[in-house]
């Protein structure tokens, strides 16, 4: 009788082991952080940039950062600088969204748009360290981007 309820007692453990034995050897996917959209995500100072990306229009010459920000601190300016252009923007404690036609980051891309590919992007907030980043190049024909083309006069 002592003998089955060892059994059955290794039995468990085996079965408690093999079950979780996952997540003993590896940590849990919800761990680990990683951009869940077409865009690039990164910290400068107390500002996160979340999802950032560039939106063009094929016969174009302009291009749009999408991009969220969010601010734990102080306001602060942050530079963002596309390529060679530089542009500051204030971004106050929260969370605050560009890249709908009311609040636009437009950069000049002159006529070498290259849809798919990467554009060198910096976010630098008051004082602290820029964060460069390779940024994602898509085109308004994707549907799920053609409200997002960079508007006249921003």
């Amino acid at each position: 009788m002592r003998h089955r309820s060892l059994a059955a007692a290794a039995a468990a453990v085996v079965v408690a082991l093999a079950a979780t034995g996952c997540n003993i050897l590896t940590p849990q996917a919800t761990t680990i952080q990683y951009d869940a959209s077409d865009g690039i995500s990164g910290q400068t100072g107390t500002v996160e940039f979340h999802n950032a990306m560039l939106i063009g229009e094929p016969e174009g010459d302009a291009l749009n950062l999408a991009v969220t920000f969010t601010n734990d601190g102080e306001a602060t300016f942050v530079e963002v600088r596309v390529d060679d252009e530089a542009q500051q923007v204030r971004i106050p404690s929260g969370v605050t969204t560009y890249g709908f036609p009311e609040q636009q980051l437009v950069f000049e891309a002159g006529s070498d748009i290259e849809f798919g590919a990467q554009r060198n992007v910096s976010f630098q907030a008051d004082g602290a360290e820029p964060a460069g980043v390779g940024v994602q190049v898509f085109s308004t024909e994707f549907p799920d981007y053609a409200d997002l083309a960079p508007v006249d006069g921003e």
